[in-house]
């Protein structure tokens, strides 16, 4: 296969129908261009206009009822938080029960449990606000009075 040549069209014969122009335009075509796409451009500026149709006006009501039942079937609802009284009805046969059906057992959960510690000696002391001074002192005083 033999490559190819370019053409060139000052090369080619005036006749030839690859230099001849393949479009013609009628006389005075680009004499007038300008004044009318401006007018064209006038006159598409002003026809701007909201058309009211009942299908448009359902169709909007429509998707707007849509969104507010969505909205309102899937809103989280608060929870308050539970009044003491209301789980002091609570039975404990009730809880361990709830606890089993949920495949929990003691077992599952007392290493999670803390143990009320009883505090020190020095801890209750703190808590009085009272003195060692006037402790020592009330302790002496008993002494005296018990001999």
């Amino acid at each position: 296969m033999e490559p190819k040549k370019p053409i060139r069209l000052d090369e080619l014969d005036r006749q030839n129908p690859l230099r001849q122009l393949p479009f013609t335009t009628p006389d005075g075509y680009f004499d007038t261009l300008p004044t009318r796409i401006q007018a064209e451009t006038a006159r598409r500026s002003h026809r701007f206009t909201i058309s009211w149709s009942w299908q448009r006006s359902l169709s909007t009501l429509a998707g707007a009822g849509f969104v507010a039942a969505l909205v309102w079937f899937t809103y989280p609802e608060k929870q308050d938080s539970l009044e003491p009284e209301l789980l002091s009805k609570v039975s404990t046969e009730s809880v361990v029960d709830y606890l089993q059906d949920q495949d929990i057992y003691l077992e599952d959960y007392s290493d999670l449990i803390k143990t009320h510690d009883m505090p020190n000696d020095s801890t209750l002391i703190h808590e009085l606000h009272v003195s060692p001074e006037s402790i020592q002192q009330l302790i002496e005083e008993d002494g005296t009075a018990a001999i």
